[in-house]
């Protein structure tokens, strides 16, 4: 006599449930894991789809120096809902304007393989030819460096 493992049985009831035209059943896709496992990196917030950055920043900058190539390593491009940056990119999440012309945006980011929250302070600066765009990171440093960048052609 010749046995069956104890899976036949189980795979046998399973085709004789389905009729013929019938398809399986979509798998459900797993939530979305928001917790974080204790000791690793924090996972980024989800973007607010609300939050967007004001028009009057949008577009592609760089550095006063540099060549507007997507190469640059300090080009940026700024979208309503996204920052590129080089190596990394950000989806917003929330956008304060404090009324003096800058925004204050938070982005949960992701580059490298790493993901972490960051806060951008945005504010621009002369006008016209000379326009420039300097962006501040609130990294909790009493005293953080301020990158000038100016607008690349279009």
């Amino acid at each position: 006599m010749r046995k069956f493992p104890l899976l036949a049985p189980a795979l046998i009831l399973a085709a004789c449930g389905q009729q013929q035209g019938d398809t399986p059943a979509a798998t459900e896709t797993p939530p979305r894991v928001t917790a974080d496992l204790e000791g690793s990196t924090p996972l980024p917030r989800a973007p607010d789809t609300a939050a967007a950055i004001p028009a009057r920043f949008h577009g592609v900058w760089d550095a006063e120096t540099g060549t507007c190539d997507p190469a640059s390593d300090l080009r940026l491009e700024v979208g309503p809902r996204e920052v590129g940056f080089y190596e990394s990119h950000g989806a917003v999440t929330k956008v304060a304007e404090p009324g003096d012309g800058s925004a204050a945006v938070t982005m949960a980011m992701e580059g490298e393989g790493e993901r972490w929250t960051a806060t951008f302070h945005l504010a621009l600066v002369d006008s016209g030819a000379g326009e420039r765009l300097t962006v501040r990171h609130d990294d909790g440093r009493p005293a953080t460096p301020i990158l000038k960048l100016e607008r690349c052609p279009v």
